[in-house]
């Protein structure tokens, strides 16, 4: 009886159990006839005969991974993967309509998942059985190679109606909890790109946890965070243990970024920004006081670790902080398209002359420079990835990381890769505001391919670069833009470059998407032509193609100035803030109500005058209004809530 598993795995399912490399030679060998010789033995087992003298042997259902082979390798070895290239090959000849692999879509929700959950053993069990009691919600993609995207691991389907073939990005490949909750969301589903499993019964957030963070915010309204970590270390540890013994790790997450900011302002480090302590203490606020488990991370792991992977660059982004910068590269599993940022702060020495220019050559981990991690790929063993998307890579005896170039064009599974910008448009509408949704380091990040640039031009006045494409097969018009940022000196001369088509067309473009004007509009982090174009890690061209000048967009900023005052207060603490201010407070108050922003005048006004017990509730009422206002920038209400 024909191997249906072994007919339906695709090329691609083939590399994510194994690697490009094997797959690509097996394939080069067996269309030169010098694949091996293939039997069927009585109960079914595939045998296969190299020349070499090596066997490999795969009994009937089990997946290629388990197969036996006389070579010394473990694992998915080179022989593994021809024996299933050669089987596909024999068994469906070159010249027939339906190629190999070319599954039809399918729903994982009719597997059998009893036997496999009875199969996960203790550990798995356990897990399995944690995850639905805390609550998860899975993100679902449907088609030929179905996925599900859990908080820290993805799962892919590589072969219709067989568990074996279910590939999970966590240390266990597969065979996991992971693979059952996969399972029962697609079942549940019922073809919704989304569900939430488990959780029903979950309380709201425990007083010590609503009530923690609104200590933490009185004390910052009260002595700022110009105080020092001093001030607030007590208030900050007690919010991490109340977080860590609710398992609310989006709480855990934001708790430690704050701390991570007080410690950067007593350090005087370039990372501190008064801006990410106002976003960070609304976002406190907003997650303990709707108090949906979803919204506090109940039940998600704070870290996973990862199984070996590949990961490749999907650009990089430097941006200025005081005399110093970030770098972060976006990274992005082969396998299944969950991506991962790898990012560290840097900091001129005292005496350190051209530090931007040196910026790509510095080192984000050991081994892996900025500007070769940002152009390439790395094959890891020692990667741990946190809830938020941020990658850890660790050092051991037993693991290593590499770093490879990549090409120029990525293949890319949805929905990293993205064709129908309509579709991504709507999904953003219709989030909720980010100080809600779950935090992710590469939030909106996709890959599209492009068909045709519609122009671009130069703001002088703005420094920003903008253009247009136009994806293929009615996919819809993507909007460009990038502003100047000093600690990218060549960014805008290498896209002005590319756009002109000085490497070649413009064939991909990866970056960030949000909703501006109604349109959708991506930060390019690079850029597919012949070569690879990294903006940020390009150095400054004088013979940049020259673009047409723009006009430089208007609108107010009184908004910006609303936040800005509010962060200002946070830094400073109430006494100071209000003996530093002056008039500038009762201005801003007046000009928003003139400009028609009078519920966030009055929002505004409230915070800066209360006083006592009423502090943190006229703070939190000011700041989410304003941070909602800021993701959608519509006409105000008339009236306030």
């Amino acid at each position: 009886m024909p191997r249906a598993d072994l007919l339906a795995l695709t090329d691609d399912g083939l590399t994510q159990l194994a690697n490009a490399g094997l797959v690509k030679r097996a394939l080069r060998e067996v269309a030169a006839g010098q694949g091996p010789v293939l039997a069927e033995e009585a109960d079914g087992t595939v045998a296969a005969r190299f020349s070499d003298g090596t066997v490999t042997r795969l009994p009937p259902g089990r997946p290629p991974g388990e197969a036996t082979c006389t070579c010394p390798a473990g694992g998915m070895c080179r022989h593994r993967v021809a024996l299933v290239i050669a089987y596909r090959a024999e068994a469906v000849p070159a010249k027939a309509e339906a190629p190999p692999g070319s599954a039809a879509p399918w729903d994982p929700g009719g597997l059998e998942s009893a036997a496999f959950e009875a199969g996960l053993g203790p550990s798995g069990a356990a897990e399995l059985k944690r995850l639905l009691a805390a609550g998860v919600t899975v993100g679902l993609e449907y088609g030929p190679v179905p996925a599900a995207r859990l908080p820290t691991a993805s799962v892919r389907f590589l072969v219709p109606g067989e568990t074996g073939y279910a590939r999970c990005d966590c240390a266990a490949g597969g065979g996991c909890a992971h693979v059952a909750v996969a399972i029962r969301a697609f079942r549940a589903a019922s073809g919704a790109a989304e569900i939430r499993l488990g959780g029903a019964h979950e309380a709201a957030p425990a007083d010590d946890l609503a009530g923690a963070v609104e200590r933490l915010v009185a004390g910052l309204i009260e002595a700022g965070v110009a105080a020092g970590p001093e001030a607030h270390g007590d208030a900050l540890d007690r919010l991490g243990r109340a977080a860590a013994a609710r398992g609310a790790t989006q709480v855990l997450l934001a708790q430690a970024d704050l701390a991570g900011q007080l410690a950067a302002y007593a350090g005087r480090s370039a990372a501190y920004d008064e801006a990410v302590v106002l976003a960070l203490a609304t976002e406190l606020i907003a997650r303990t006081r709707v108090g949906d488990a979803a919204a506090l991370g109940l039940g998600q792991p704070y870290e996973t670790a990862m199984g070996k992977t590949r990961l490749v660059s999907l650009g990089a982004r430097l941006v200025a902080r005081g005399r110093g910068a970030v770098a972060r590269v976006a990274l992005a599993d082969t396998d299944t398209g969950a991506t991962l940022a790898l990012e560290r702060d840097f900091a001129p020495a005292e005496d350190e002359t051209g530090f931007v220019a040196g910026l790509p050559g510095r080192l984000l981990a050991p081994g892996l420079p900025l500007a070769g991690t940002g152009r390439g790929q790395i094959l890891t063993s020692v990667a741990r990835r946190r809830a938020d998307g941020l990658l850890a890579l660790g050092q051991g005896a037993r693991g290593r990381t590499a770093l490879l170039p990549r090409d120029a064009i990525l293949r890319l599974p949805a929905p990293l890769a993205a064709a129908d910008l309509a579709a991504i448009r709507d999904r953003l509408a219709a989030r909720p505001p980010g100080f809600l949704r779950p935090r992710d380091r590469l939030d909106a990040f996709h890959v599209v391919a492009v068909g045709e640039v519609l122009g671009q031009a130069w703001s002088p006045g703005a420094q920003l670069w903008q253009a247009a494409v136009a994806l293929p097969d009615e996919g819809g018009t993507l909007h460009l833009a990038r502003a100047h940022d000093r600690a990218a000196p060549g960014a805008l001369d290498a896209l002005s470059a590319a756009f002109a088509g000085r490497w070649g067309a413009v064939r991909q473009v990866a970056g960030p998407m949000r909703i501006e004007g109604g349109a959708l509009v991506c930060d390019p982090w690079s850029v597919g032509t012949d070569r690879l174009v990294v903006p940020d890690l390009e150095a400054p061209d004088a013979a940049a193609t020259a673009v047409a000048p723009a006009p430089v967009a208007g609108g107010s900023s009184l908004m910006d100035e609303a936040a800005s005052m509010l962060a200002g207060a946070l830094h400073a603490g109430r006494r100071a803030f209000a003996a530093s201010s002056g008039a500038s407070a009762p201005r801003l108050v007046a000009d928003l109500t003139a400009s028609g922003h009078a519920a966030t005048a009055a929002r505004l006004s409230e915070a800066l005058a209360a006083r006592g017990d009423g502090a943190v509730a006229a703070f939190a009422r000011a700041a989410l209004w304003i941070a909602a206002m800021a993701e959608d920038p519509g006409p105000e209400p008339a009236d306030a809530p």
